[in-house]
């Protein structure tokens, strides 16, 4: 995308005409020239079946447009109208205990039901007619935040369509038993309409049927995304994009098929920002096609509901966070929301203005972003993100797979989360990526805490090792099959020869008194740990040196072709993850140009003329230093920068291009 948009969601079935033409003048004031409608309006479109209204749609997008503000119209399927579900409670979303989610909220319904499914086509194709008139419309939003709030449901309608989908992959019942193990605890089954959903049971369910159900839920949400795209796509060539989130339960890589492009919310506070910049190094990967992506929702000051209030930004944050956006290569930074809502459970949530118009505490912060666009953009229209040759594997499937054997100690986004701000400690450029990404621009791969690893993606990676890659699997990578059973030739499957494993035993590590060393460090070892015995051609990189494992390695090297395969079968501390990420990477490392602390965000990017720039933005409180290891220009300030030592402050951004 060539233009860089600034906006907020707007909510004009909320507010009278003059309200609306209020905020809509203001944010022209704000420099915003782009707004995003109509995900809760669908009472407002059809307020009874059949029954349809789309006046409060038509007077905004004629609005908008007098005053040229481009639009994001979404589809409205979040909050189905209460003439939906009232008396008819088999439409409810329902979780594992038996309630329903009753009309009240949102995601409440059932999104696999037929009678929704049908009447949400209806709805979003005569969105779609409707905005496909309008020029200044410049994508759609399939519904929103799709399984925010809530996971699988377990209705008698996904029952039936759980046994369907569960004899279209295995044919037969009997294929389903072995793969399964059912006759493990005398689970064996005899038709598919008798395989249960993973309902409560007096312990626990088998794993592969709790894995094959969260595959079954990912699968019929990306259906149903595919359903609205399909339709949308008879009408207009708007492109189609979705507003997803890290922490939904969902198979993103999946979902993402029926976009042209993926949006993202986030609302990370500065304590937390390593999880905001690992948003912007994944969704515009998400994609192999296109790196667009946009930032749909992010607050201007706090998030908040009835139950929670929000902590307060930092003055300055705001903008840091835009910046770190816009130089991450995201094509628009957008608030939730434009004017507070005076009801609802999300009240005291921040905003732009009030509910009752006037500035709110964050109103500097929206004020300070739009400056700072006017001061970047032109350098953004003039250079191109450097895509990054580090690439970490963040999968949903993987997930999946923790989410159903955690083990009770993991949850997926936190391990890789603290995996990824070593990245950011070292300052390596990095990506992640999905496990279909095309590693054909990568050197070096990691893929830690990936239980299973599909045979498409295990043969792509090979053949990227054999083209000269590197590729660091574990820890907890490639152990378990994908019914999420053992692999019975070996502990990691195919791997396990690929590797020169002779034996291989695993265990849970943690309080164990268990230590390794490895590159003259020694580290105690944790978590659910594999440690090998290898053949003469794998290299054994480091040993356990305490603990019932002793002799044995936890981290091998195995040389194929022109690249390496590196297997970590435990977890070490971080000073020593932080020595194997190095001993990987160090040629892609960007010391040889600029140093900087760990608060300080770099984000490498090239002139036509193919000249680096370093984007830099402080995001901490506190002043931090940076050293020019080479000499400068920095074109914010108009001054040479030669090599040596220097601050930047709270917030404070630069961009600095080689001499």
């Amino acid at each position: 995308m060539d233009k860089i948009y600034y906006g907020a969601a707007l909510y004009p079935e909320l507010w009278d005409m003059e309200t609306n033409k209020t905020d809509i003048a203001h944010m022209k004031r704000l420099g915003m020239n782009l707004a995003r409608i109509g995900e809760f309006a669908w009472s407002t479109y059809e307020p009874e079946q059949d029954q349809f209204d789309f006046t409060k749609l038509t007077e905004a997008l004629d609005l908008l447009a007098e005053y040229q503000i481009d639009v994001i119209v979404c589809t409205p399927t979040p909050t189905p109208p209460i003439w939906l579900t009232d008396g008819h409670p088999e439409r409810l979303h329902q979780n594992k205990d038996g309630q329903c989610m009753y009309h009240g909220s949102r995601q409440h319904i059932c999104t696999n039901h037929p009678f929704f499914r049908e009447r949400a086509a209806i709805i979003t194709e005569k969105l779609a007619q409707i905005v496909a008139r309008y020029d200044h419309v410049i994508a759609i939003q399939l519904d929103n935040e799709f399984k925010c709030h809530i996971g699988p449901c377990y209705c008698d309608n996904c029952k039936r369509l759980w046994s369907d989908w569960l004899k279209n992959k295995y044919q037969t019942i009997d294929n389903l038993n072995t793969a399964w193990g059912t006759a493990i605890w005398s689970q064996t089954y005899l038709d598919f309409s008798q395989v249960v959903q993973p309902l409560p049971t007096p312990f626990l369910h088998n794993s592969a049927l709790v894995q094959n159900y969260h595959e079954f839920t990912h699968d019929k949400i990306a259906e149903f995304a595919k359903e609205q795209a399909d339709t949308i796509r008879t009408h207009t060539t708007i492109p189609i994009t979705h507003n997803t989130s890290m922490f939904f339960d969902l198979d993103n890589e999946k979902l993402a098929e029926a976009l042209d492009y993926v949006s993202f919310d986030t609302y990370t506070p500065l304590e937390k920002h390593p999880g905001f910049i690992m948003n912007q190094d994944r969704w515009k990967y998400l994609k192999n096609e296109t790196r667009d992506y946009m930032l749909l929702e992010t607050s201007t000051s706090y998030n908040g509901h009835l139950e929670q209030y929000g902590k307060l930004h930092e003055p300055g944050y705001v903008k840091a966070e835009s910046f770190a956006t816009f130089a991450s290569g995201g094509s628009a930074f957008c608030y939730w929301l434009f004017r507070g809502q005076r009801s609802g459970c999300e009240q005291p949530h921040g905003s732009v203005v009030s509910s009752w118009g006037d500035p709110t505490i964050g109103y500097q912060n929206v004020v300070e972003v739009s400056e700072l666009i006017k001061q970047i953009e032109p350098y953004l229209h003039k250079t191109k993100v450097l895509e990054p040759r580090v690439a970490i594997t963040y999968s949903d499937r993987a997930r999946s797979f923790i989410d159903v054997e955690h083990g009770s100690e993991y949850v997926y986004k936190d391990k890789i989360t603290d995996f990824y701000k070593l990245f950011l400690e070292l300052n390596l450029e990095r990506k992640l990526v999905p496990e279909g990404h095309d590693l054909s621009g990568c050197h070096v791969l990691f893929t830690p805490y990936a239980h299973h690893l599909s045979d498409s993606f295990l043969s792509r990676v090979l053949s990227f090792i054999e083209h000269g890659g590197v590729w660091i699997a574990g820890p907890m990578t490639g152990d378990r099959t994908g019914e999420h059973t053992w692999p019975t030739e070996g502990g990691l499957g195919s791997l396990t020869s690929i590797l020169g494993i002779k034996e291989m035993i695993q265990f849970p590590a943690t309080n164990s008194h268990h230590y390794g060393e490895a590159f003259g460090l020694e580290s105690e070892l944790l978590g659910l740990s594999s440690f090998f015995e290898v053949d003469d051609e794998t290299k054994v990189l480091g040993k356990v040196t305490k603990g019932q494992g002793q002799g044995k390695a936890f981290l091998i090297e195995k040389k194929i072709g022109k690249g390496k395969l590196v297997m970590l079968g435990s977890q070490p501390d971080d000073q020593l993850l932080k020595t194997i990420i190095h001993q990987y990477t160090a040629p892609l490392i960007h010391d040889h140009a600029i140093k900087v602390a760990d608060q300080i965000m770099v984000f490498p990017r090239q002139t036509e003329d193919k000249k680096v720039q370093f984007w830099l933005v402080n995001f901490s409180d506190q002043v931090n230093p940076f050293i020019l290891v080479q000499p400068f220009n920095d074109l914010i300030n108009q001054r040479e920068m030669p090599v040596g030592q220097y601050q930047l402050s709270p917030f404070e951004h630069l961009i600095l291009e080689q001499r």
